[in-house]
């Protein structure tokens, strides 16, 4: 049996049929059935493709390891699926504030371990899922705070992913708290001078800065976002490579079909 995985596929089975000469009372060798479905197909060289579910398989690996951080018990892969995540950005939202750089960079650092819930709905629903590790992502001038989240695969949690995976539920949301609204026309407490966030004062536009974040609580899936934040395509196929491979290998351990052409002994 020769497998391929290749990236952005489930998996790609050539099944080879192996005939021996007849003789007698020798059985004729049991034959393993794979079927395989093709997602996407990069078209590199074999040594290419090796060095790519190489590089799948050592994330895959560093996925579980940051998984089971937050889990009271290992979590096997297939439990959950992962997503990645803007959660907020460095540009002046719907609401005319923005968060600068050094505070994103604090912000990247506390979500690891903070829950992803539906709407901001702290008070009246749980958490869907767990963001377990974060990074600033740089797209030209503009910075974000991008996580990953991973999401059980329960029965109760199959429409919400299924919705995310669908690019129903799209678009997401940042709680937090933080102490200084810094104006950006005077440079002091927003609360306490003049200006109002959304008017423009000569040419400088007012909205504020929000400086000193005290706590990230939750990331969040809403209708619209204030800052345009969304769920991170994952390929054109909407795998990712991990989930591609994750895929690849629950397939791969599925039951498989045995038969063999001869009884046990000849009649």
């Amino acid at each position: 049996m020769n497998v391929w995985i290749a990236l952005n596929c489930y998996l790609l089975v050539d099944v080879d049929s192996f005939h021996k000469k007849e003789v007698a009372v020798e059985l004729e060798p049991f034959v393993f059935g794979r079927v395989g479905r093709v997602l996407g197909w990069r078209g590199l060289p074999m040594e290419e493709e090796e060095e790519g579910v190489e590089k799948n398989e050592e994330e895959a690996t560093e996925v579980c390891e940051a998984v089971n951080r937050f889990a009271l018990r290992p979590l096997a892969r297939e439990e959950y699926a992962v997503f990645s995540l803007d959660l907020c950005n460095d540009q002046v939202d719907k609401h005319f504030s923005r968060f600068p750089v050094e505070e994103l960079e604090k912000i990247s650092l506390m979500t690891p371990g903070r829950p992803l819930m539906e709407r901001h709905d702290v008070r009246g629903s749980l958490p869907r899922g767990t963001f377990f590790r974060s990074k600033l992502h740089h797209e030209g001038e503009h910075v974000s705070v991008r996580p990953d989240v991973y999401v059980l695969r329960t029965e109760g949690n199959r429409d919400f992913i299924l919705n995310i995976e669908g690019g129903v539920y799209r678009e997401t949301s940042i709680g937090f708290s933080f102490r200084l609204p810094e104006c950006s026309v005077c440079g002091e407490d927003l609360r306490t001078c003049n200006h109002v966030p959304g008017r423009s004062y000569g040419d400088v536009l007012c909205y504020f800065t929000m400086r000193d974040v005290l706590e990230v609580i939750e990331g969040s899936v809403v209708t619209a976002a204030s800052q345009g934040t969304a769920f991170v395509e994952q390929g054109a196929r909407g795998l990712s490579a991990v989930d591609a491979l994750a895929a690849a290998r629950r397939a791969f351990h599925e039951p498989i079909s045995l038969w063999s052409r001869h009884a046990w002994m000849p009649e």
